[in-house]
C-alpha cells in the first residue's frame, strides 16, 4: 500500500499574528516536525505552501522525498489539499493530509491508523477522526486535516470545487467517510492562537 502525504502551511495565520508553521517546539518548527512524522508513514510529502522565500530556512528542497508546492489560489484549505494532490508525481493508494499546526501529533498513532486502512470498505474515502463533543449523531463532525483520503476521492473533489464548494465539512457530507475509533483528542489539538500555543508550552 503507498502512502503519500500533504502537509497544508499557505494559510495566513491571522489569528496567530505569525506563521504557524514557522513556530518551533524544542528547536524544531512545526512545519519541520510535522513532515518528519509524515515521513514515517508515507513514502513522500509535499507542503502546500504560500511561498518558496517562506520557507527556505528549512531547505525543503535537499530532500528528495520533501516537496514544495506553492499556493497560488490561496483559496483555503479545501483547495490547498487539491492543489498538493495535483502535485503528486503518480497515484498513490491513500493520502495522508495533516495540518502543520498539529504539536500533539504522534507518529505511531499515524501508522497504528494506516494498518487499518486495509480493512475499510472500497466505497469510504476517507478515514477521519471526528470531533467528541457532537449532539446530532446522525451528522458527525469531522477532523479533516489529520486523517487519509483514499485516491479515488479526488473525482467528486474536484466536481465539488468547480461548483463553488469550499467547506470540508460540506464535501465530505456527501461521501462515505469511516471514523477512526478512539482518535486521541490531544493529538487533534492544533495552535490557531497565542493562547493556543502558550497552553500548549505550558502542557508539554
Amino acid at each position: 500500500m503507498k502512502i503519500t502525504a500533504i502537509a497544508l502551511s499557505g494559510g495566513k495565520s491571522s489569528r496567530m499574528g505569525r506563521d504557524k508553521a514557522l513556530l518551533e517546539i524544542n528547536g524544531e518548527t512545526l512545519l519541520s516536525q510535522t513532515s518528519r512524522i509524515a515521513l514515517q508513514t508515507a513514502d513522500s510529502v509535499y507542503i502546500v505552501a504560500r511561498s518558496q522565500e517562506q520557507y527556505q530556512s528549512l531547505k525543503i528542497d535537499s530532500q528528495a522525498s520533501i516537496h514544495l508546492v506553492l499556493d497560488q489560489k490561496f483559496d483555503g484549505a479545501l483547495v490547498g489539499f487539491w492543489q498538493g494532490i495535483q502535485a503528486i508525481a503518480k497515484p498513490t493508494d491513500w493520502i495522508l493530509l495533516l495540518a502543520c499546526d498539529l504539536p500533539n501529533l504522534q507518529s505511531e498513532v499515524l501508522q497504528t491508523w494506516a494498518r487499518q486502512l486495509a480493512d475499510l470498505p472500497k466505497t469510504a474515502i476517507a478515514y477521519l477522526p471526528t470531533h467528541a463533543a457532537n449532539p446530532d449523531e446522525s451528522r458527525k463532525q469531522w477532523e479533516p486535516l489529520c486523517g487519509f483520503y483514499r485516491w479515488q476521492c479526488c473525482d467528486s473533489l474536484v466536481e465539488f470545487i468547480e461548483k463553488g464548494g469550499r467547506s470540508f465539512q460540506k464535501w465530505l457530507d456527501t461521501q462515505e467517510v469511516m471514523a477512526i475509533p478512539n482518535a486521541p483528542l490531544s493529538m487533534l489539538f492544533n495552535c490557531n492562537t497565542p493562547d493556543d500555543f502558550h497552553q500548549y508550552r505550558l502542557s508539554s
